[in-house]
């Protein structure tokens, strides 16, 4: 968007475009940004996965039960309120442990085995073959690019404009999955936005953003 070379490893950029792709990811709760794990409770607690995103809270999550269709379904609760539940209600809240920097998964059910569905972060990009999570790497450029202006030009005015158009698309991607559910296939980065080749950049996403 600026049109100059990228330099490999650029750590302000990189740390622009993971920032932009988590604020897109915190904007709404994407179908095709869920993922499941299994939880080993042990004392009634597990740890969550380390990509979860706890603005969404948790989905589902379950205990299969004795036989198919009969899954028990744990229901959130307010923290406060924890010691109100039997743990034949299923009842479930999340907590964070400072120490270890993990969210904890709390149940009364003391043993067994979770199935959890969760919002994630993907890992942080790193190269041309890494694939795009947002599913219009557009939004993610116009965004970060938007973080690089107010940093080193302080130009409100282009900052706002990009912001607006990466906020729009965001907001037709997520209309798009409630209408038509996650897209078919992720690809890599070039190879979902070709128009990141044109104009003389270089195949490098990061270039879309200087």
């Amino acid at each position: 968007m600026r049109g100059e070379s990228d330099v490999a490893g650029d750590v302000t950029i990189n740390s622009h475009i993971a920032a932009a792709i988590t604020d897109i990811l915190n904007t709404y709760p994407f179908t095709w940004d869920l993922a499941t794990a299994n939880l080993t409770l042990a004392g009634g607690t597990a740890n969550m996965p380390a990509d979860f995103n706890p603005k969404w809270g948790l989905p589902d999550a379950r205990i299969a039960g004795s036989s198919v269709g009969s899954d028990q379904v744990f229901t959130p609760v307010p923290i406060k309120d924890r010691n109100s539940y039997a743990s034949t209600s299923y009842p479930c809240w999340l907590t964070y442990d400072v120490t270890n920097k993990v969210y904890v998964f709390n149940t009364n059910v003391q043993t067994g085995t979770v199935t959890i569905f969760y919002q994630f972060f993907p890992a942080t990009l790193s190269a041309d073959n890494d694939v795009l999570l947002i599913p219009d790497g557009e939004a993610v450029a116009y965004l970060a690019a938007s973080k690089m202006f107010i940093g080193d030009e302080r130009n409100v005015e282009l900052k706002t404009q990009y912001e607006m158009e990466s906020n729009q698309r965001v907001k037709s991607l997520y209309q798009a999955d409630l209408m038509f559910g996650a897209p078919d296939k992720e690809l890599n980065i070039v190879g979902s936005n070709p128009q990141l080749n044109q104009g003389g950049y270089q195949t490098d996403f990061r270039t879309a953003i200087r």
